[in-house]
C-alpha cells in the first residue's frame, strides 16, 4: 500500500510539473501585429551566407562575398567590427591572428585587436592567404598576396562617403581613377559598405599594385574614408539583402548608432525609408531581396545590444536575437530560460530566434529541438537557426527552422530546391562560380 501511495504521489508531482510548463508556455508573450509585418519582409527559407563562406573562400573576404552573391543566396551575413578610426568591418574576431598575417606586419605589437588599429593600417594586412594554408585542398592562388591584377576598361566610384568638402555623396557615384583602374590582389579585410556595394554588384578598385584606392580626409578631427569601386565584370545579377551582427557594446561603444547612420547614408535603413511597394523577392529569375524591405536584417547574442537596436530602430528592421548555449542569458537550456530568452526577444521588438544546431563539423550545443521550436513559433516569432554545413544537418532541421545560416549555400539552395521550396535560379556549381570570378 505504501509503495502505491508513493507512487501515486509521484505521479501527481509529474502531472503538476507538466501543468507548469504548458502554464509556462501558454503566458509567452505574442510577437503584435506591427511586428509580425516587419517579421514578414524576409523571405520565407532565406539562405543566409554565413561570413559569406567559411568553406570556399576566406570569410567576410571580397572573394568570400562575391561567391555567395553569384551562387544566389538571399543575404550576405556580416559580423561587425569597428576599427580605431570608426571604419565598420566585416570580421568575425575582434583578434587579428586567425584571419591576416598581423604578427608579421605588426612585429612590435603583442596583442592584435581590430579596435587598436586604423583601417588605414589595417590594410596592410593579408587576410586571404591564411586560408590556402588552412585548407589545402580548396587553397586557390588569387586568395593570396601573390593574386593577379588586371587593368580594367571602367571608371572607378565613390559612393555613401564624404567628398572633399566634407559633404555626403548619398548614393551619387563621383568618377576617378578613370584611366588607370585595376582589380584582383590580395583579399583585405572587408568595410562593411564593400559588402553593400557587392550586394549591389561592384567590387574593390585598385591600382596597378592591387592597393585599393581610396582617399582620407581629416574633417573636424575625425577620419573620413573615400572607397572606390567599380562594375564587377562577373557580377551575373543576383541582388541579397544584408543580415548584419552587432557584438557586445562593452566592445564597441556606440556602434549601433554607427550602424544606423551607415545605413541611412547608404540608402539601406528601411527604418528611415522603406522599399518600392510590392518588390518581390525573386526577380527575372534573379534574387532580388536586396530591393525589398527586407534588404537588411540585424542581429546580435548581446541583450544589451538588442535593447539599443530596439531604441534606435524601434521594430521597423527584421531582427534576430541569437542563442548561445553559456551566454549569461542563457546558461541552460530548460523551458523556462528558454523562454524568458523569447521573451525578452518579443519585450525588444525582435522577431527570429536564432539558435545553433549540433552536429559536424561545429558540434555546437543543440538548442532546436522540437520542443524549443515549438516555443518559438507559439510565440509568433520565427526561427533563423545556425549554422549549416552538411545535408545530413538540412535534413534533420529544415522542418524547424524558416532559414539557415549556411557555410556550405549551394548545398542548402540545392536542398529547399530539391523540396520545391525554391525555384533553381541557376546552376549552383560551387567551383564553376569560383573560377567565373576568376578565383
Amino acid at each position: 500500500m505504501e509503495k502505491i501511495f508513493n507512487h501515486l504521489i509521484f505521479s501527481f508531482v509529474i502531472i503538476i510539473f507538466g501543468c507548469q510548463n504548458k502554464s509556462n508556455t501558454m503566458q509567452s508573450l505574442q510577437l503584435d501585429d506591427n511586428s509580425k509585418r516587419v517579421r514578414d519582409y524576409v523571405v520565407e527559407n532565406a539562405v543566409i551566407a554565413h561570413r559569406g563562406t567559411t568553406f570556399w573562400a576566406p570569410e567576410e573576404t571580397e572573394a568570400a562575398y562575391r561567391w555567395a552573391r553569384n551562387i544566389g543566396v538571399d543575404y550576405l551575413e556580416v559580423d561587425i567590427q569597428r576599427s580605431k578610426d570608426g571604419v565598420l568591418l566585416a570580421l568575425h574576431d575582434n583578434n587579428l591572428n586567425r584571419t591576416t598575417d598581423c604578427e608579421t606586419i605588426f612585429t612590435k605589437d603583442s596583442v592584435f585587436k581590430a579596435g587598436n588599429y586604423t583601417y588605414e593600417q589595417l590594410m596592410k594586412l593579408d587576410a586571404g592567404s591564411w586560408f590556402n594554408t588552412a585548407n589545402p585542398d580548396r587553397k586557390r592562388k588569387n586568395y593570396s598576396k601573390e593574386a593577379l591584377v588586371t587593368r580594367v576598361n571602367q571608371k572607378a566610384y565613390s559612393f555613401s562617403s564624404r567628398n572633399i568638402s566634407g559633404e555626403l555623396d548619398i548614393n551619387q557615384g563621383i568618377p576617378h581613377y578613370a584611366d588607370d583602374c585595376f582589380i584582383g590582389g590580395k583579399q583585405y579585410i572587408s568595410t562593411l559598405e564593400d559588402v553593400l556595394m557587392i550586394a549591389k554588384g561592384w567590387r574593390i578598385a585598385r591600382n596597378d599594385k592591387g592597393d585599393r584606392l581610396f582617399n582620407l580626409f581629416v574633417i573636424n578631427g575625425e577620419s573620413q574614408y573615400q572607397f572606390f569601386y567599380v562594375k564587377d565584370e562577373n557580377d551575373n545579377g543576383h541582388r541579397p539583402g544584408i543580415y548584419i551582427e552587432t557584438k557586445e557594446p562593452e566592445l564597441y561603444p556606440g556602434v549601433e548608432m554607427d550602424l544606423y547612420s551607415m545605413l541611412k547614408i547608404s540608402g539601406w535603413n528601411v527604418a528611415e525609408k522603406l522599399a518600392k511597394a510590392n518588390e518581390p523577392y525573386y526577380k527575372n529569375d534573379l534574387v532580388n531581396t536586396g530591393n525589398t524591405n527586407g534588404k537588411i536584417v540585424l542581429q546580435t547574442f548581446s541583450p544589451k545590444s538588442l535593447e539599443n537596436l530596439n531604441s534606435l530602430f524601434n521594430g521597423k528592421v527584421p531582427v534576430c536575437f541569437l542563442l548561445w548555449l553559456g551566454d549569461d542569458n542563457l546558461q541552460k537550456a530548460d523551458s523556462n530560460t528558454y523562454l524568458e530568452n523569447i521573451n525578452f526577444a518579443i519585450q525588444n521588438k525582435a522577431h527570429y530566434i536564432g539558435p545553433s544546431i549540433a552536429g559536424e563539423p561545429n558540434n555546437y550545443s543543440d538548442l532546436l529541438e522540437e520542443w524549443q521550436a515549438d516555443l518559438i513559433h507559439q510565440s509568433g516569432l520565427k526561427v533563423h537557426a545556425y549554422s549549416f554545413d552538411t545535408k545530413e544537418q538540412t535534413e534533420l532541421y529544415s522542418k524547424r527552422t524558416d532559414a539557415m545560416f549556411t557555410n556550405r549555400s549551394e548545398l542548402t539552395i540545392q536542398f529547399y530546391t530539391n523540396q520545391g521550396l525554391k525555384k533553381n535560379l541557376q546552376d549552383i556549381s560551387a567551383l564553376k562560380t569560383l573560377k567565373e570570378l576568376g578565383y
